[in-house]
Parts: structure tokens; sequence; C-alpha cells
């Protein structure tokens, strides 16, 4: 038992800033030694994997305060790193590179959507960021490093690029009875001007197959959709009252549904670590379990090869980071960016930062005419929760790409 503690802290010790060592209980000095070891020897082995990648990444401050890693991109005067953070700083944005020299730097574009902003820096040019055009592979190592050499945080990659964005992805337009029993999925209401309502898809009729792929259940229901691009038609069978029919559905775009009161999701999110001010609604991103600081996010992210694959975007939450694939960030840097003067960052939701109590005093007591609007925007987060519980097992699981 002592010694797979051991083995489960050295992971964690491996996956962590150094400094996090001091928060973990319950090492007695001779277990203590034993991690600080295989965290030394680890740190060496793959030190050389890091070298290239490390000349190419900063440090951004802000004051005493660290607000970021940056990639340095272009001919070497140029540093993208992440929006959100840097907008914050107070004091000048100032960065400090591998051999530990520090140069002002002031923000020249800024890709609102996509949460990036590129610094430019005067000075000899740096060591500009070698991109890779190999696409890692699902459980493939990856590594992020510091501008020193040593590892800022390593893991594997556990979902192969998707879009984060809810908006960008296919909409049916149905909402399940989560009470039903048997095959399929039987249809509660479908939402008005939507692909299934064009369709002639009716509340009681149960999706049997979206395409070739048959339906179990809600999460299968989901996941028929995963791939498919707004736009696309599709053959949906269903047990009518009339007996099995096959619709053609058009489908959207998902709509965008707000919170309700008391989000468990983001309580969930939460826990155990501090994610990123702004860390979802990425159109291209590689999900990884690397475990990163969000003022750590920013820096390139190499394979064993020291291939640079990617740059990091956010900490997700205690078991999801975000790393947007090279091939993204090239074309992305081939567009146009805003004018950080009018640049905006997206806000976390307010009412997800209500006291719970206050959030408890400001709820409805009585039942009003939108009731089942808000029914069913409760039961969309809950689908969500649901999807949320189950990447967590398929996690521990060893699970991958869905």
């Amino acid at each position: 038992m002592k010694s797979a503690f051991i083995l489960l802290g050295g992971a964690f010790l491996l996956h962590t800033p150094l400094r996090a060592q001091e928060d973990i209980p319950l090492l007695l000095p001779e277990e203590q030694k034993a991690v600080d070891a295989q965290t030394e020897e680890f740190n060496t082995a793959i030190r050389p994997v890091l070298t290239d990648a490390a000349k190419s990444t900063v440090r951004i401050w802000s004051g005493k305060r660290r607000l970021a890693y940056g990639t340095v991109i272009g001919e070497g005067n140029r540093i993208l790193t992440k929006w959100s953070e840097v907008a914050r700083a107070a004091n000048g944005i100032l960065i400090q590179t591998a051999s530990g020299e520090t140069r002002s730097a002031k923000v020249t574009g800024v890709y609102e959507d996509e949460d990036l902003a590129v610094l430019e820096i005067a000075g000899t040019p740096l060591p500009a960021v070698r991109w890779s055009k190999t696409a890692p592979k699902l459980g493939s190592f990856i590594a992020a490093p510091q501008p020193d050499g040593r590892p800022a945080a390593f893991g594997v990659v556990s979902v192969l690029e998707r879009n984060l964005r809810e908006t960008d992805q296919a909409f049916l337009g149905v909402l399940g009875d989560i009470d039903h029993k048997g095959p399929g999925v039987r249809i509660r209401s479908v939402t008005e001007e939507s692909g299934a309502a064009a369709a002639g898809i009716k509340p009681g009729d149960v999706i049997l197959k979206v395409g070739q792929r048959e339906i179990s259940g809600l999460l299968e229901l989901k996941n028929s959709l995963v791939g498919i691009s707004p736009g696309s038609t599709v053959k949906v069978l269903a047990q009518t009252r009339d007996g099995e029919k096959t619709f053609d559905v058009l489908l959207g775009n998902r709509p965008q549904l707000p919170s309700f009161p008391g989000d468990r999701l983001r309580v969930m999110e939460r826990m155990g670590t501090t994610p990123s001010r702004v860390r979802d609604s990425f159109s291209r991103v590689i999900q990884t379990d690397m475990r990163l600081e969000p003022n750590l996010v920013g820096g390139p992210v190499v394979n064993l090869k020291g291939e640079v694959i990617g740059i990091t975007m956010a900490r997700g939450d205690r078991t999801r980071s975000f790393v947007m694939p090279a091939s993204a960030v090239t074309e992305l840097l081939d567009k146009p960016a805003t004018d950080p003067s009018v640049a905006k960052v997206r806000q976390p939701d307010e009412q997800a930062a209500l006291p719970v109590r206050r959030r408890m005093r400001q709820a409805p007591q009585e039942l009003t005419p939108r009731a089942e609007e808000r029914m069913r925007q409760h039961l969309s987060e809950m689908q969500r929760l649901m999807d949320f519980m189950r990447e967590e097992m398929e996690a521990l699981e060893g699970g991958g790409n869905r």
C-alpha cells in the first residue's frame, strides 16, 4: 500500500510545478526523499527533448506578478501568449528570456475568440519556434517546457482535436425524455424552427437511429452528431404513431443556453485546482491531462521528438487542459488580429460568482409561465454535468477519444 502511495505521489509531483511539493501531506521523510530523487531523474531524462522549445519560451510579468508564459514567433521579435492573463497587466508588460534577460513588451494584436495576444519586443531577435507539421496521436506523450529547460508540465493526449464552441456544434432540435425505458430516445419536446421540427419529428416519437448509428440513450444521441457540421443533413429513423419512419433532418447550430443558479458543473470544474479565467469556447484544441497553473499557460508544447506540436491554451479543470495544435496556430496567425485598444476579454458568468445564499434569496418561490423553458435549460445543464462525470470516469479508466 505504501509503495503504491509513493508511486502515486511521484506521478502527482511530476505533473505539477516543483513548488507544489510542499503542499502534499502524509509523506514520510524517506518517502519524500525517494519522490524528490525520481522527480530529478525524470527532469534530467526529459531535458534534451525540451531544449530547443525552451529557447523559444518566455515568462511574462507585470511588476512582481507572473502573468503567463509566451511563445516566440515570426522573426523572433513577437510573442504569442494568453490574452486574458496579459490584459490584466497594470504595471506594464515584461518578458524574461531563457538567459534571464528582461525586456519590455507591448500588445500589438489580439485574437479575441481564441483568447490569444501577440506581443512585440525590441532588441536582438529571440529564437523563434519551429512548428511541427505532425499531428499528435491519441495517447501520445507531450510536455510543456520552462525557459530554463525543465518541464512546466507533462501528460498525454486524451482527446484529439475538436471544437469546444457549443454554437459551432450540430443541433438536431429535440429534447429527450430522461424517464424513457427501452431502446432509442423518446422525444419530450421539439424546438421550434429547428431541423427536427421542419422534418416532421414530433413529441412522443422515439429516435432509433441517426445515420447508421443505433441510439441506445441520450448520450448516444448526442455522440451521434459529433464530427457532423451544422448545415449537414442526416437520416433519422424514428418509431412514430404510424410505425417506423425515416426523416431527413437539416442540422442547425446548437443554441447558447444560459446556466441556472447553483451551477453544479462549475463547482466540479474547480475542485482541486484553479482553472484559467477563459478556458472554453476554443475552435480547435487538443485535450490533455497536463496539470498547468493558469500563469504557466501560453508556452509551446512538444512531443517526444522535441517537435513543437502546439501551445498551451488553458487549464480547464482538475483533469483537463487544452492545447491549440500547431496547424491551427499557424492558420490563426495568417489572419488579421484585433486592435488591442478595442479588444475585450470574455468575462466569467456573473451569476455563477454570486454567493450561494444570495442566489437562493433571488430564486423565485412560485412557478412562472416560463417554468417549462427553465426546466429545459436545467435538463440541458444536467446533461452537461453527466457528460463531465462520464469524462471523469473515462479518464480514470484510461478512456480516449469519443
